[in-house]
């Protein structure tokens, strides 16, 4: 199995940091919800670090498949292979996904 890359690691984090849940992840490391923050705000952060998660999850799965020698991969093909993750990522996390953002969700908002 392969290892997480530690670069990726950073980058996640940077990406993390750099959207619009930067509010609420901060909020989240300090165990203090922000002030004005609303269910909606908190949802929508859940939702794209599930997205983040799934997003490690398909590229791991990706890499588990052989490639052919038919056709030697190209840069254009693996851009287009990891816009085409994210959005299925995403796709996810926002009709259901796998739970972790409802479990997110509900731990931010103090319920149990």
């Amino acid at each position: 199995m392969a290892e997480v890359d530690r670069m990726d690691v950073h980058a996640a984090m940077f990406q993390l940091r750099s959207s619009s849940a930067e509010k609420t992840l901060t909020a989240a490391e300090s165990g203090v919800r922000c002030e004005g923050q609303s269910d909606d705000e908190l949802e929508n952060a859940s939702k794209q670090f599930e997205s983040l998660l799934l997003n490690f999850m398909i590229r791991e799965m990706r890499a588990t498949v052989p490639e052919s020698t038919l056709f030697p991969p190209s840069m254009a093909e693996e851009i287009f292979t990891d816009m085409m993750d994210q959005q299925i990522a995403g796709e996810m996390a926002q009709n259901g996904g796998i739970g972790i953002s409802r479990m997110i969700f509900n731990q931010l908002n103090g319920q149990k």
